[in-house]
């Protein structure tokens, strides 16, 4: 999780201040009252004036008194991914010693005066207290989103005043392309299965070879049941999870200024690369990406995952130009390798999972 400390007795921000719809009513009838004590001259009307108007300021100040000696917390998550909602945890903690903090709202401001990406409601944080709350950021697309900062508002007593304090934490999130469920058609098109090239011996799923049993062989390396057919022990030797690699290709240039029907198409691809990439590592199976700007090698592990994410957080769609062709008459690479394709179309996404069906040419490693 990555944490943003902001300490509210530390920031000169100014207080804001307006009236709510029953402090506008409140108000008003004050003003009826006045205007009624000044025709009729009655002493316990200019009275009730008095009350009203020493307890509208005195709710004023109330609210003010509630902010004050507050200090905030922010903690994002520190992977997120556009269209999937998050917990953003809120911490507000109360540094007074003698008065508790009541009704408090927090919320996170959103650039251009939109609606707020979120807001948390506090009860009750009792002096010298922490309370934790969360809210659910969703961010609407892949790329670099800007959090502006926090507002903790407050409406105690009454609710007639609603008073605020700004509080600038700028903080910029990098949304990763959304996710989807599940791949289209059966799970097994993501990839081919089949023969591979490679030798070495590992833990994966795919059968390399039998061989008779040697002495210092883990007994849970005998297959039982090709033992019991051949009359003598025998093991089973896997494949190493390297041996199987998948290339996931992504076509960014194309011939044409693209429409905004086609944007949204080519957004879909990114989210079906981005799919392939987590679901393909997730299983053990080693992963590189290619495109026209850029070519990731084969790897395994979160870092190699949070490399391809992010290049594909912030990939584009382009007119056609010098970086780089996708084509189907590229060498075959040293170990059996699959290609996952992926290309934005005028009427959809079109995806081609096969050995060797495409693969990228002349780009530059990434």
């Amino acid at each position: 999780m990555a944490e943003r400390h902001v300490n509210l007795l530390h920031k000169k921000v100014g207080y804001q201040f307006g009236l709510t719809t029953a402090g506008w009513f409140f108000f008003l009838l004050m003003i009826f009252i006045i205007a009624a004590a000044v025709s009729s001259g009655h002493n316990l009307l200019y009275l009730t004036v008095c009350l009203f108007f020493g307890s509208f300021i005195t709710m004023g100040n109330a609210a003010v008194m509630n902010l004050r000696g507050l200090q905030v917390e922010r903690k994002e998550p520190e992977y997120l991914f556009a269209g999937t909602p998050h917990p953003v945890e809120i911490r507000l903690k109360n540094k007074r010693r003698l008065m508790d903090s009541f009704s408090l709202e927090v919320r996170e401001i959103s650039p251009r005066n939109e609606k707020p990406f979120g807001k948390v409601f506090f009860p009750l944080v009792g002096k010298g207290k922490e309370v934790k709350r969360e809210y659910s950021l969703v961010l609407p697309g892949r790329g670099w989103h800007d959090l502006t900062g926090l507002v903790v508002m407050t409406r105690f007593p009454f609710g007639f005043w609603e008073r605020s304090r700004e509080i600038l934490a700028p903080r910029r999130l990098l949304a990763f392309p959304r996710l989807f469920d599940a791949w289209p058609g059966h799970p097994s098109q993501l990839a081919v299965d089949g023969e591979y090239l490679g030798r070495r011996i590992g833990s994966g799923d795919d059968l390399l070879n039998f061989r008779d049993f040697q002495p210092g062989d883990p007994i849970r390396w005998i297959h039982w049941k090709n033992s019991a057919k051949t009359d003598r022990l025998t093991v089973a030797l896997f494949h190493h999870p390297q041996n199987r690699q998948v290339i996931v290709c992504l076509k960014t240039c194309y011939d044409s200024q693209p429409s905004r029907t086609f944007s949204n198409h080519f957004e879909e691809a990114v989210s079906w690369a981005a799919t392939a990439v987590v679901e393909l590592l997730s299983r053990g199976i080693s992963v590189g990406y290619m495109d026209e700007t850029c070519r990731i090698t084969p790897a395994l592990g979160e870092g190699h995952k949070i490399q391809i994410l992010t290049h594909l957080a912030l990939v584009k769609h382009s007119l056609k130009g010098n970086s780089g062709s996708l084509s189907g008459d590229a060498a075959s690479p040293s170990m059996s390798q699959e290609v996952v394709y992926i290309q934005a179309t005028v009427t959809g996404v079109h995806i081609q999972a096969g050995q060797q069906d495409h693969l990228l040419q002349e780009a530059p490693h990434g």
